[in-house]
């Protein structure tokens, strides 16, 4: 019986063995079909990622470019360099103390004893000691000899001129994305499109030469050529920061426009950045004051209240009203800035003399409505459209909230904000026979087919001819008879131009500030009056030595329109 049981015993073990096996056999067949028919493309596919290589092809970022010498040469205001990473892997470091004793020369803001504790670490690979190594420089490195150390060759986009124009030009990020000025706005034309290459490669990943090989080829992105006259830049930029800092002003803005085609000559703001490293600079500098940014202008706003006013047949420059010095308008009262009243006054003198009660006049006799359609008319409510990465419109309240004393105030240019942008392209309307023209910086765009040049473009004839004209002579008297543009008269030319000192309202309260730094002082001019060749506003902004524009903002005009002259060789008239 014993002998019995031990048996069925054996056999069961047997059994229960051999079931085991076979679940198991059973179980690896099973996977086997599962690795092979259902999951063939899976495992294919990571063994052809194993085979293949694939890698994105960049393309070459397009050139920003300006004519020179007559358009003869181009010179580049943006194009791209190849620099070097300088780059370390421990390991390979023998003599870490003498290695850092022969690299110190070369690097910055890092003590010898924290380099050769770098070196000597068990790391198996440092981030860059430094970058942006030029060529001269990667070679004196390499020359050096030293183990462990790598010169990794990296692209950047470079401005040759440094600050000069930064913020029409923007910058590119190190995703090689264009950021604000032109970088931004153009940032697909100028990129380009990426290519990719995918090949065969061996065990050890080196591409096999006769293996499968695609490849769509990169299109590199176009060159553009901008409008702007690089000696007219470097003179406004100089001059515009030596007023800013003369007034100890917060900032300032200056725009150079052709008046008959909208070409922008120049384009400056202060203060600037330098976009070869953006990374170092305030992030509020970036912005474009003069196209991303509203303000209030004053009574420069004065000539475009009478330019429809006499567009309309409402009043003409010898028109007379009866200047008493102030206006009650829902419980406020509006002064004259000087305090005075003048009596009797033409058209033409309430601009000589910056009357607000003469703007006040005017726009009355316009009403809501009409004053409304001009203020359109002139392009305030939409952007420019100008080739600028963030432009904004104007900020003007809903035609159905204005109370009597906003119209009035508007008149005169507070209680409505306009970019310098707006401002400069409706007051070049008034000096090219009433023809708004569309502002641009761009000239012409390098396809490589050929350049295709950009016409310029009429986008509204704002006034009639007759009364541009009637405005710009009243502007000419303004610099000529009036007192608050004499530092904007040239001998030899007739100057036209309007001044404007605006307060600055409170950010929180819209209460007007008081006491010194609390105004923005504009001058918009031209010149010369009988065939004007240039259109240039300047802005100050909250000057804390002087308070009104005649002192801040036409200085500044009449060195510029100076300098314009004297560079275009352009004849005296008298």
């Amino acid at each position: 019986m014993e002998i019995q049981s031990t048996q069925a015993e054996q056999k069961n073990r047997i059994s229960f063995v051999s079931s085991a096996f076979l679940l198991l056999f059973i179980a690896l067949v099973g996977m086997l079909v599962q690795r092979q028919v259902f999951e063939h493309w899976h495992f294919a596919a990571l063994a052809q990622e194993q085979h293949m290589t694939s890698q994105v092809v960049p393309a070459q970022r397009g050139k920003i470019l300006v004519e020179e010498k007559g358009g003869e040469e181009l010179y580049p205001l943006a194009t791209n360099v190849t620099l070097f990473a300088l780059s370390a892997v421990p390991s390979q470091i023998s003599r870490p103390e003498l290695t850092a004793t022969k690299l110190m020369p070369f690097l910055e803001g890092i003590e010898e004893s924290e380099l050769i504790e770098k070196l000597d670490s068990n790391a198996m690979y440092l981030p860059p000691l430094k970058r942006k190594i030029t060529e001269q420089e990667a070679q004196q490195i390499l020359d050096l000899d030293l183990d462990g150390i790598f010169l990794v060759p990296e692209k950047y986009r470079y401005f040759p001129e440094e600050t000069m124009a930064a913020h029409l030009l923007g910058f590119v990020n190190r995703d090689g994305v264009g950021q604000y000025g032109l970088e931004g706005y153009f940032n697909d034309e100028l990129g380009g499109e990426s290519g990719f290459l995918e090949a065969e490669q061996d065990s050890f990943g080196q591409q096999i030469a006769l293996g499968v090989r695609q490849s769509v080829d990169p299109k590199d992105g176009l060159d553009v050529v901008v409008t702007i006259d690089r000696a007219v830049q470097y003179y406004v930029e100089k001059e515009l920061k030596a007023q800013v800092e003369a007034t100890k002003a917060t900032g300032g803005d200056v725009i150079v426009m052709d008046p008959k085609t909208g070409k922008i000559i120049a384009m400056a703001s202060y203060p600037t950045f330098n976009p070869n490293n953006y990374n170092t600079e305030p992030i509020e500098n970036f912005t474009n004051p003069n196209v991303s940014k509203v303000y209030e202008p004053g009574s420069v706003f004065k000539v475009l209240t009478m330019a429809a006013g006499i567009d309309a047949g409402l009043v003409s420059p010898s028109t007379v009203y009866t200047d008493t010095g102030e206006i009650t308008l829902n419980e406020e009262t509006i002064r004259n800035s000087d305090l005075a009243a003048h009596g009797q006054q033409t058209m033409t003198q309430v601009l000589e003399k910056s009357l607000n009660t003469g703007a006040v006049y005017v726009v009355q006799k316009l009403g809501r409505g009409l004053f409304n359609k001009y203020l359109r008319n002139f392009g305030f409510y939409e952007p420019t459209k100008v080739e600028m990465s963030g432009e904004v419109g104007g900020h003007i309240r809903a035609l159905r909230q204005w109370a009597d004393i906003d119209l009035a105030t508007m008149s005169f240019g507070q209680g409505i904000a306009i970019t310098p942008m707006q401002l400069i392209t409706a007051m070049s309307a008034l000096v090219n026979d009433g023809r708004m023209m569309q502002p641009h910086i761009i000239d012409k765009i390098l396809y490589p087919s050929g350049a295709v040049s950009i016409d310029p473009v009429m986008t509204a004839q704002v006034v009639s001819p007759q009364t541009a004209q009637q405005i710009a002579a009243m502007m000419v008297s303004v610099v000529e008879n009036g007192n608050h543009a004499t530092k904007a008269r040239i001998q030899g030319y007739h100057i036209g131009g309007k001044t404007g000192t605006a307060q600055v309202p409170d950010p929180v309260t819209g209460a007007y500030l008081e006491g010194v730094g609390s105004t923005i002082g504009t001058f918009v001019g031209f010149g010369p009056a009988e065939d004007p060749k240039f259109t240039v506003l300047v802005r100050i902004d909250r000057p804390t030595t002087v308070q009104y524009a005649e002192s801040s903002a036409v200085p500044l005009f009449g060195k510029i329109a100076k300098f314009l002259l004297d560079y275009w060789h352009v004849p005296t008239t008298y």
